[in-house]
C-alpha cells in the first residue's frame, strides 16, 4: 500500500492521478517516428513481437500528440491480444482524456476477461472511488477478497474504503482480520481513524501511538495523535507530539500556532511568545495568540504580541483595528476602543469593520444617538453590504422599534431576497412583532432553501411543539437542527418539550437536565425543568426549576407561582 506519510487521510494513493501523467512522459519518449508505419508492416512476426510492435506505434502516436489516434490503435491491440496490463494501460489513457466512463468500461471488461486479476481490482475499485461510487468500489473490493481471504492490502484497501464513506466498525474489523506480525505503521494509522468514527479516542491515541513507533515520519499520525491528546485535556503529550513534527522539519505556521495555544492553556505565556519570535509568524499567528491570550486573561503578553506584529508590518491598515480590540477586550474600555477607532480614516481598507464594531460599542454603552449616526453612515457608504441592514434591524429592535427593524428586514429583503441571515432576523422579528403566522411562513421558506439550517428547524419544531402538533414532525426537526448543535442549550430545550408533550416523560427529562447543565439563564427552560420534573415526580427539582424562573424574571409569573403552589 502507498505511504500515509505528510497526506491527510484517507492513506490511498489516487492511482489515476498518478497514471494520468503517464502519456506526458511518454512524450518525451526516443521512439522514433519511423515506428509509425502501416500496419503491414508487422506482417510476420511472432505474437509477441507484433504486441511490442504495435504497442510502440502506440507510444510514438501519444509523441506526436495524436491522442485520438493511440487511443484507437491501443484500444484495437487490447481487443486482438487482450491482457490486464493493456486494460490498464488503455483505462489510463481513456482517464487522462477525461473519459472517465469509457475508462470505468474498459476495466470492468478486463475484470469478466480475467476474474480476480488483483491489478485490474485494485484500479478498477479506485476509478469507482474517484467517479464517487463508493458503493460499487467496496463491493468490487469484497468480492475480490472473498477469494483472496489472506491479501492484506486488498483488505486493507476495502478498509480505508469503508472508513471513507463512514463505516467505522466495518473498516475496524477488517484491518482486525490483519495479524498483528503484519500490520504496518499505516494499518495502525487506519485503525485509529476508524476508532475515532466509533467514538474511542483512547483507543485511537493508542493505535497512533503504535503507528509513529513503527514509522516516525508518518506526520499524518503526529497530526492526528497531537490533536486527540489535546481534545482528551493531555496538554504535555499533545505539546510533545507537535514538538516531535518541528524536530522532524514540519515548521509550519499552523503546527507552532497550536503550541503557542498549548503553552497559554498550560499558563505558560512567556513560552507561547518565545515560540512566536522563533519561527516564521505572520499575521494571522499573531492575530491568533493576541485572541488567546485576552481569552487566558493576560493582556500584558497580548500588547506584547501586537508590538511584535508592528514591528512586522508598521504601514499595516489593521493596527488600528486590533489595537482598538485590545483596549476593548483586553482593557474592558469600550471608550478607549472608540477613540482609537475614530481615527480610523474613510479610505482604510477596514474602515468597514471599524464602523461595525462603533455601531456595537455605542450600543453597549448606551449612546444611541452615536450609534444611529454610525449605522446611517454605513448604510450610505456600503449599499451593498447587506450585514449593515442586519445591523441597522437590530439596532431599532434593541430601541424598542421592532415594527421598524420588521420595515428595514423588509427593505433588505426586497434586494437580497435569498439571504437567510436576513430572512431568519425577519422571521424573529415577526415573532416578537406576534406575527407567528408570518414568522413561521419565514421559516418555512428558509428550511425549504436549507433543510439543514438549524435556528429555522428548531423554531418550527418548537412552534409545533407549542402548539402540540405534528409532534413526530417537531421532533425530526429538532433532532436534525441538533445534528449540527448538539450541545444547544435552546435546542435541548425544545427537544425535552416535544418529548414531554409526547408523553416520554423520562426521555424529556434527560434532555432537560443535559440544557440546564449548561447554566442557561432563561425562564422558560426553567419553567419546562419544572413542568417535566413535576411530571416525572421529582418534587424538590420542581420546586427549585419553578422558583429558578420566577428569578430569571418569567413572563407569566401567576402561573409559575401557581405550580409551585400545587406541590
Amino acid at each position: 500500500m502507498p505511504d500515509v506519510r505528510n497526506r491527510p487521510f484517507p492513506a490511498r494513493l489516487p492511482l489515476f492521478v498518478v497514471l494520468a501523467l503517464l502519456p506526458c512522459l511518454l512524450s518525451n519518449s526516443c521512439a522514433s517516428s519511423r515506428l509509425a508505419r502501416s500496419a503491414y508492416a508487422a506482417r510476420g512476426l511472432t505474437t509477441s513481437a507484433e504486441v511490442n510492435y504495435q504497442f510502440l506505434v502506440y507510444q510514438d502516436l501519444l509523441r506526436q500528440g495524436r491522442k485520438e489516434d493511440a487511443a484507437q490503435t491501443l484500444a484495437g491491440l487490447a481487443s486482438s491480444h487482450p491482457s490486464p496490463d493493456l486494460a490498464v494501460e488503455l483505462a489510463n489513457l481513456y482517464w487522462g482524456q477525461n473519459e472517465r466512463e469509457k475508462a470505468t468500461d474498459t476495466l470492468e471488461k478486463a475484470r469478466n476477461d480475467f476474474p480476480g486479476n488483483r491489478q485490474v481490482v485494485f484500479y478498477l475499485a479506485n476509478a469507482y472511488q474517484m467517479r464517487r461510487l463508493n458503493d460499487q468500489a467496496i463491493k468490487t473490493l469484497e468480492t475480490f477478497i472473498a477469494s483472496h481471504p489472506g491479501d492484506a492490502s486488498a483488505i486493507q484497501e476495502l478498509a480505508s474504503l469503508c472508513l471513507d464513506a463512514g463505516r467505522h466498525k466495518e473498516a475496524a474489523a477488517l484491518l482486525g482480520r490483519i495479524p498483528e506480525t503484519e500490520r504496518d505503521a499505516t494499518v495502525a494509522y487506519l485503525l485509529a481513524k476508524a476508532a475515532v468514527g466509533a467514538g474511542q479516542p483512547k483507543e485511537a491515541i493508542r493505535h497512533l501511538r503504535a503507528a509513529v513507533t513503527q514509522d516516525a515520519g508518518l506526520m499524518a499520525a503526529w497530526v492526528e495523535l497531537a490533536g486527540l491528546l489535546e481534545a482528551e485535556g493531555d496538554f504535555k503529550g499533545a505539546e510533545d507530539a507537535y514538538a516531535r513534527m518541528l524536530a522532524l522539519g514540519e515548521d509550519s505556521p499552523e503546527v507552532r500556532a497550536k503550541l503557542v495555544r498549548l503553552a497559554i492553556r498550560q499558563k505558560n505565556p512567556a513560552k507561547a511568545i518565545a515560540l512566536l519570535k522563533e519561527g516564521q509568524s505572520g499575521k494571522s499567528q499573531y492575530l491568533d495568540a493576541m485572541s488567546a491570550l485576552v481569552d487566558a486573561g493576560y493582556h500584558k503578553q497580548a500588547r506584547q504580541v501586537f508590538g511584535l506584529l508592528e514591528k512586522a508590518d508598521p504601514a499595516s491598515p489593521d493596527l488600528p483595528f486590533f489595537k482598538a480590540v485590545l483596549a476593548y477586550e483586553g482593557d474592558k474600555n469600550p471608550k478607549a476602543a472608540m477613540a482609537i477607532l475614530a481615527q480610523v480614516p474613510p479610505d482604510n481598507p477596514n474602515y468597514d469593520k471599524s464602523l461595525s464594531f462603533r455601531v456595537q460599542i455605542a450600543s453597549e454603552i448606551g449612546d444611541m444617538l452615536a450609534a444611529r449616526a454610525l449605522v446611517r453612515e454605513a448604510r450610505e457608504r456600503f449599499p451593498d453590504r447587506r450585514d449593515f441592514v442586519g445591523l441597522e434591524a437590530a439596532l431599532k429592535d434593541k430601541t424598542g422599534d421592532t415594527a421598524g427593524a420588521a420595515k428595514t428586514l423588509e427593505e433588505g429583503l426586497a434586494v437580497w431576497p435569498d439571504d437567510l441571515d436576513l430572512l431568519y432576523r425577519y422571521g424573529v422579528t415577526l415573532e416578537k412583532l406576534k406575527r407567528r403566522d408570518e414568522a413561521k411562513d419565514a421559516m418555512e421558506r428558509i428550511v425549504a432553501k436549507d433543510a439543514t439550517h438549524p435556528d429555522a428547524l428548531n423554531y418550527l419544531g418548537y412552534s409545533l411543539a407549542e402548539e402540540g402538533r405534528d409532534l413526530e414532525r417537531a421532533l425530526g426537526m429538532i433532532e436534525k437542527a441538533l445534528e449540527k448543535e448538539p450541545d444547544n442549550p435552546f435546542f435541548l430545550d425544545s427537544l425535552a418539550w416535544t418529548l414531554f408533550k409526547l408523553k416520554r416523560v423520562d426521555a424529556a427529562l434527560a434532555a432537560i437536565e443535559k440544557a440546564i447543565a449548561h447554566k442557561v439563564k432563561d425562564a422558560i427552560i426553567w419553567e419546562h425543568y419544572g413542568d417535566i420534573a413535576a411530571a416525572a415526580g421529582h418534587k424538590a427539582e420542581a420546586q427549585k426549576a419553578y422558583r429558578s424562573a420566577l428569578e430569571l424574571g418569567s413572563e407569566t409569573p401567576a402561573a409559575v407561582k401557581k405550580k409551585l403552589e400545587a406541590l
